[in-house]
């Protein structure tokens, strides 16, 4: 038989409790401010579609058509797009 907690262990065990609840309430708010940045623009095309432009865009680099720092931010939209298209098929 177990012996019955003290006032003080009582109120350790809800101070616990407490924090838990809190901590958890903090975890759900943080997701809930990250996901709408993530899918703030529709995606119109499939997935072969920007690997077909990821590609082009290398294609591009290669023969000199296309900056350096302009195909950086071009993957980097491909790329989100992808993210947006793998996450959707989960």
């Amino acid at each position: 038989m177990t012996r019955p907690r003290t006032t003080i262990g009582k109120r350790n065990v809800q101070q616990q409790k407490r924090e838990k609840a809190r901590a958890k309430e903090e975890r759900r708010a943080a997701r809930r401010a990250v996901e709408p940045d993530e899918s703030t623009e529709p995606i119109d095309v499939s997935e072969a579609e920007l690997i077909e432009e990821l590609a082009a865009l290398h294609g591009a680099v290669e023969a000199g058509r296309l900056s350096l720092e302009e195909s950086e931010e071009r993957r980097e939209h491909i790329r989100k797009q992808l993210e947006q298209i793998e996450r959707l098929a989960q």
